[in-house]
């Protein structure tokens, strides 16, 4: 974020203890979800501010701070006074309890570690859950970007179906349409160093029948690639899918998987002397607060790309040397000792031929 002006302030001239920094709703990396649990049910804003004492280097003075807005649905209770006959009548309510659904990046499979840092093509694997039987779930409307707000692209369309199989893989539910998930090699933006996943889940009520015909997606693989290629050459038609998250849906929410690291080849081996700028400083200092963690991922990666890489201590390689010298000096003494007695024939059988030339001159 440090190339963009608006998310960046220098407070070098001020002789005012206090400062006033003003960002705008979105911008800045702000990250937005919506919060539909029994405490807490609203819109919450979150942004990380860093705090930098220099205009190159990351000091252990510096600071960040984790500010977070959450702006609260209001209830509001509206009462009417009305007379009514004399027989009593009993309300039933059944008050079913949203679901909380989560978006999470797994190695392994879909109950493994959860993913901070990884290298390009790596195998990982896109969880959606919601931890509720009573309802089935529909992930759509998905994205990354690169958290600086500079690149933004989509990965599921509206409707629940992949935008580019060949990045992301059409998602695979469950029985219970609860859970969703599909394996993907890691990727990332070209010259950035994270990458942030973001999407949609909207929920429906089985014992209602909402749920029929909405999830799991119906995305043909024909269709699919048909429906793209014309909605690529005319972006004024969108293309036309057999399901909809228009309706027949209790609630839609906004889910986020945590930041994820990607490391190129040539990063992972330089990864201790990364160059302060850009997110490179983001991700050095990160570590500073998660140094363990960020250090154990690190010697993983480190062991998975040298995996098949032959280690030969020195003391091997003195002994390998030493033999090859030996070889090179016995062939040489033999091709010396060889040569010598090819020359001493051939000296002796010059004096013979000589004399039977003499003769039969004579």
């Amino acid at each position: 974020m440090i190339d963009n002006d608006k998310c960046v302030n220098n407070y070098v001239a001020n002789g005012d203890p206090n400062v006033q920094f003003e960002i705008h709703n979105g911008e800045c990396n702000m990250r937005r979800s919506r919060k539909i649990g029994p405490d807490q049910r609203g819109v919450e804003q979150s942004i990380t501010i860093v705090i930098s004492f220099h205009d190159t280097f990351i000091t252990k003075v510096d600071r960040a701070y984790r500010c977070t807005c959450f702006y609260m649905e209001a209830d509001k209770i509206v009462t009417n006074r009305f007379e009514i006959s004399d027989v009593p009548t009993t309300d039933l309510v059944d008050t079913a309890k949203m679901p909380l659904c989560t978006y999470s990046v797994r190695r392994g499979s879909v109950n493994g570690p959860i993913v901070s840092f990884a290298t390009i093509g790596e195998p990982v694997f896109h969880v959606w859950q919601c931890d509720s039987d009573m309802f089935s779930m529909l992930v759509h409307s998905c994205f990354v970007d690169d958290g600086a707000g500079h690149d933004r692209k989509p990965i599921l369309d509206e409707h629940g179906c992949t935008i580019e199989p060949v990045i992301v893989p059409e998602l695979t539910y469950n029985h219970q349409n609860n859970l969703a998930y599909t394996e993907v090699s890691v990727f990332k933006f070209a010259d950035k160093v994270t990458t942030y996943f973001q999407c949609a889940v909207s929920t429906c009520m089985i014992s209602e029948g909402m749920c029929r015909g909405k999830t799991p997606p119906r995305c043909s693989s024909g269709f699919k690639v048909r429906a793209r290629r014309d909605y690529r050459l005319i972006p004024a038609l969108q293309p036309v899918r057999e399901n909809s998250t228009d309706d027949g849906f209790a609630f839609t929410t906004d889910v986020a998987a945590e930041k994820i690291v990607v490391f190129d080849l040539d990063d992972l081996r330089m990864a201790s002397v990364l160059p302060l700028n850009g997110e490179h400083a983001a991700v050095i200092y990160d570590s500073r607060n998660n140094n363990n963690s960020m250090n154990m991922e690190i010697q993983r990666l480190l062991q998975n790309v040298e995996h098949d890489r032959v280690c030969i201590s020195q003391p091997v390689i003195i002994l390998m040397t030493g033999v090859l010298a030996c070889v090179v000096a016995i062939a040489l003494v033999m091709i010396v000792v060889i040569g010598l007695k090819y020359r001493s024939k051939f000296l002796n059988e010059i004096p013979t031929n000589c004399k039977k030339s003499m003769n039969r001159f004579q």
